[in-house]
């Protein structure tokens, strides 16, 4: 903790705020993109769309919700969007901070010491919410990144896989699935059930009973985790846990996540199906596996049998009446045209308060919220007159240098040495 106290303290007090805005907004953009992947998951559902195809939806989802947390960490946003004032009530919280701050005392300037202990104030206030985001941000993040170096330390001991009988497995299943990519085998005594990671280069690790199973057994094995590597599962599985990391506040991020987990199972399920196996020896295998995985540790890798939604893995895989076909690779390009769709003015969006909301703001009697609202005011063409009005009548110095900036009628520089200038 005390790490990153010292980073929210290494950053500036108005990029402190920015930052925490940032983040609010991005949250509410989130919900948004959530609700149109729940309406179009809804429709994929009664349409009776495939797993894989549900699959795509959620990919698409967590890599809109990234984009949007990015493109909020750069200032060219060329769309405004007003919101209610329930939802806008953090948003004018946080304005009213950087009004605060951005008055705190500038060196060798005089400044009075209610503006010195309300900036003080602020500052603290704001950086202490910004540590406990960025701690919840490690604490999520943190599983994932001990994982990765466990498995790479693993592999040291692992044993590669060169059998040519085995070989002769992995190839002929690359080639069922299309897989392009090298993969590499090998066999783990820590391991307890199959499982699968990697981005760049693939890895598949099974665990030593391994050694006694049949052709037939190590080729379904085989077709479902080499379903994940030709799917990039992994690489998603990846994007999914920064997805929650950024936002971990928000039971969203999670959702979109255990579905895309989920789905990405279904649909390696199915593509083990689609290869010809029966849905009975499929089935078994299944259950075998998850009685080995009970009571072992949890893995952060793509494991052949996950504990949540097996039920359902194994009614969709015994359902005769179930489809399984694999999807056309346009739908994939398809997926990417609709997030392109969505991230592209997601991206640009900036969130505001309502007008109503900024003219009450202009009655209140801290000078904060005064100068937060004629900065929105000035920014809106059916309110100019009011943010004019305030550059010239409003009782305080701050506000009116506020006002005349917003309205480009003086520098930064000359604004900020109005700003802390008392009568």
């Amino acid at each position: 903790m005390s790490i990153l106290t010292s980073l929210a303290l290494s950053i500036g007090g108005t990029d402190v705020a920015a930052l925490a805005e940032s983040v609010y907004t991005a949250a509410l953009l989130a919900s948004l993109l959530v609700a149109v992947a729940v309406m179009a998951s809804s429709m994929l559902r009664r349409a009776g769309a495939s797993a894989e195809a549900r699959s795509l939806l959620w990919r698409s989802t967590v890599v809109s919700m990234l984009a949007v947390f990015i493109g909020r960490q750069h200032p060219l946003h060329w769309i405004a969007v007003v919101v209610p004032s329930a939802l806008a009530a953090p948003i004018v919280a946080l304005g009213r901070a950087r009004m605060i701050i951005s008055g705190a005392p500038i060196p060798g300037a005089a400044v009075s010491g209610d503006l010195t202990a309300s900036a003080t104030s602020a500052i603290a206030a704001v950086r202490a919410l910004v540590v406990v985001y960025l701690a919840g941000v490690v604490v999520v993040l943190v599983p994932t990144i001990v994982f990765s170096i466990r498995a790479r330390r693993r592999l040291t001991s692992a044993r590669l896989v060169t059998d040519d009988r085995w070989m002769s497995i992995l190839e002929g299943t690359r080639g069922t699935l299309g897989v392009a990519r090298r993969v590499r085998l090998y066999v783990d005594d820590a391991a307890t059930v199959p499982m699968t990671w990697g981005v760049l280069r693939p890895i598949v690790v099974l665990p030593t009973v391994a050694l006694d199973w049949c052709e037939s057994q190590l080729r379904i094995v085989l077709l479902h985790e080499l379903g994940h590597v030709r799917a990039g599962d992994w690489t998603f599985r990846v994007l999914s846990r920064v997805v929650c990391a950024l936002y971990w506040f928000h039971p969203a991020s999670w959702w979109v996540a255990r579905n895309l987990r989920d789905d990405c199972e279904l649909s390696c399920d199915d593509r083990v199906i689609a290869a010809g196996v029966r849905r009975s020896d499929y089935a078994e295998l299944l259950v075998t596996a998850a009685e080995v995985l009970r009571g072992a540790p949890a893995v952060e890798a793509l494991a052949l049998s996950e504990r949540g939604g097996l039920r359902a893995r194994l009614a969709a895989i015994l359902d005769v009446g179930h489809v399984s076909r694999p999807l056309r690779r346009e739908w994939a390009a398809a997926a990417v045209a609709a997030t392109l769709a969505l991230v592209c003015p997601a991206s640009a969006v900036q969130l505001a308060p309502t007008r109503d909301v900024l003219t009450t703001l202009m009655r209140d009697a801290r000078w904060e919220s005064r100068a937060y609202a004629v900065m929105g005011l000035a920014q809106r063409a059916d309110s100019i007159a009011e943010a004019r009005s305030a550059a010239e009548a409003d009782p305080s110095p701050r506000v009116r240098a506020w006002a005349r900036f917003a309205l480009g009628e003086s520098t930064p520089s000359s604004a900020a040495r109005a700003i802390i200038r008392e009568h």
